[in-house]
Parts: C-alpha cells; sequence; structure tokens
C-alpha cells in the first residue's frame, strides 16, 4: 500500500510523494524522477514492483505537473535550477524523514537531466543512480534537423504563450516557459546550462555508481543520445543494461514510457542492482561530491 505526503514548495505551492515501502526499514530507498509532462501516478506500478522486489520506492510530481499545485501558467515559471536544487531537496528531505536506507534517484528522461543538474549543484551525492531512457536532446544525436525544429518551436511558442501548451499540442503536457527554453538550449548546443551556467566541468569529478537502461526501439532516448549524456559524468562507475525485446520479450510493447506500467520488463533487475550496488551502506557513509 502506497503512502502519500504532501510536501510544501517555496514558491507557496506543494507537491505529493507517493511512497511504496518495502518490508525492510533499512532497504535503499528509490525515487524516480519522472520524464517531461508525465505524472507522478503514471509510475505507480513500477514503484510497486520495486517495493515488492525488496526495494522502497517513490515519486513526486514536479512544480506545477500533475497534483502539484499551483500549475504551470504565464505568472508561475521555473527551470532546471529550481527542480535540480529546490523541489527536488525538499523531497529527499521528506524521504529522508521516514525512511533509513541509502539513496537512490532514478532519473527517466528529462529526469536524468535533473539528476546531472542536481549532482552539479554540491548537493550530498546519493550512494547510486539509475538512468532510463535518458539521453541528451541535442539534435545531432537525436532525430537531427526535426528535433531541432521541434525544440526550437516549442521554444518560440513557449516564449509567445507564456508557457508550452503540451496539453493541447500533443507532447510534453503544459510546461513552464524557462525548463523549455533551457532544455531547447540544449538540444541545439548539446550543453545542460541551468540558468545559464554549463554543468559539465561540475560534474566532472562526481563519483558515484550508475545504472544506465537503455530500451530497445526508444526513438526518443537512441543509443547515441544516451551515450552523449553519461559522458557528461566521466568519473562515475557506470553500468549497462540494454533491453533488447528478442532477448527479454515480455510479450508488451517497449518503448520510452513501457516500464513504469509494465515494470515486469526491468523492475526486478533495476531492484537486484541497486541492491547491489548500495549493499551495507548508511546513509551517514553517503560522500559528499
Amino acid at each position: 500500500m502506497q503512502q502519500h505526503a504532501e510536501i510544501p514548495l517555496s514558491d507557496g505551492g506543494r507537491t505529493v510523494l507517493h511512497t511504496a515501502r518495502a518490508a525492510d526499514a533499512q532497504a535503499p530507498v528509490v525515487l524516480v524522477l519522472p520524464a517531461m509532462g508525465v505524472p507522478a501516478g503514471y509510475y505507480e506500478p513500477f514503484v510497486d514492483d520495486l517495493a515488492r522486489t525488496g526495494v522502497t520506492a517513490a515519486v513526486a510530481d514536479y512544480p506545477g505537473q500533475g497534483e502539484a499545485v499551483p500549475a504551470v501558467d504565464r505568472h508561475h515559471d521555473h527551470g532546471y535550477v529550481q527542480i535540480a536544487h529546490d523541489w527536488l531537496p525538499k523531497v529527499v528531505a521528506e524521504l529522508r524523514a521516514g525512511h533509513g536506507g541509502p539513496l537512490v534517484l532514478l532519473g527517466h528522461s528529462l529526469g536524468g537531466h535533473v539528476l546531472l543538474a542536481h549532482l552539479a549543484g554540491g548537493h550530498p551525492l546519493p550512494d547510486a543512480a539509475v538512468l532510463i531512457g535518458a539521453g541528451t536532446p541535442f539534435w545531432r544525436r537525436q532525430q537531427g534537423l526535426k528535433t531541432l525544429a521541434q525544440t526550437q518551436l516549442m521554444s518560440l511558442v513557449s516564449r509567445v504563450v507564456g508557457y508550452w501548451p503540451g496539453e493541447r499540442l500533443g507532447f510534453g503536457g503544459r510546461q513552464a516557459r524557462t525548463l523549455v527554453r533551457e532544455w531547447a538550449a540544449f538540444a541545439r548546443t548539446g550543453r545542460l546550462a541551468p540558468d545559464g551556467h554549463p554543468i559539465r566541468e561540475a560534474l566532472r569529478d562526481r563519483s558515484l555508481p550508475v545504472l544506465v537502461v537503455d530500451l530497445d526501439g526508444d526513438h526518443l532516448a537512441p543509443r547515441a543520445a544516451v551515450d552523449a549524456l553519461i559522458e557528461k559524468l566521466p568519473s562515475a562507475r557506470t553500468e549497462r543494461f540494454t533491453f533488447t525485446k528478442d532477448a527479454d520479450d515480455p510479450g508488451k510493447p517497449v518503448n520510452h514510457f513501457s516500464f513504469a506500467r509494465s515494470p515486469e520488463i526491468i523492475g526486478e533487475r533495476v531492484a537486484e542492482w541497486v541492491v547491489g550496488a548500495t549493499g551495507d551502506r548508511h546513509p551517514s557513509d553517503r560522500p559528499t561530491g
């Protein structure tokens, strides 16, 4: 059974943390960082499956998304900085108040960018990290000029409207204009630069175990794009698992989003890696970067 806790945010808003607890109170804690426009509730089957396999798991909506209030509009804006350095520490603190095990951050798609921005910010390092379907949006590592045109159009529309109306235009859900602008700049230049400050140098010495999961046929995170994102963590101890439909066929579609609704695809493998990577580490042993 999942537990739900409201978390106040610095802008006066709030989000809701959904947590599925493992039987062991000292089990590792996995916090899922969602993809762009994907509500926290979408990940509930995956979170439940991780808990079933012995890993406490949790997920919360970014500011203005899903159950978080207030909703994004022209008066409520944010970028990577607010998510990575305000929202995420508050969510982690809430998790830490009730769960003592090692902390693992799991970034899905845009959540991988949030994870890197957080690691670059001088916060205490998590005990491990997982990237699923997370790659750079850089157009040369994605779908070429198509990606470049789409991302820059999104940035332009966001500036004109005051936010990205993705719920009407069919991609990404409603998004804050600053986040879309920074994401579009990442797509154009290949550099992740929250608030205009590139993070590559700050990530150079961040050493932690990282599991990278590729999903066969994931056109939103092709292998070249995932490679480029991993390159931003040169000191990480990286392991990689590629789910291939021929070898691991679950009898269901395998794509950028399916693991969250069909956790039997990779849930048990992720949980096994998390337990192995964190070992007997206690939160007091956590490096500070």
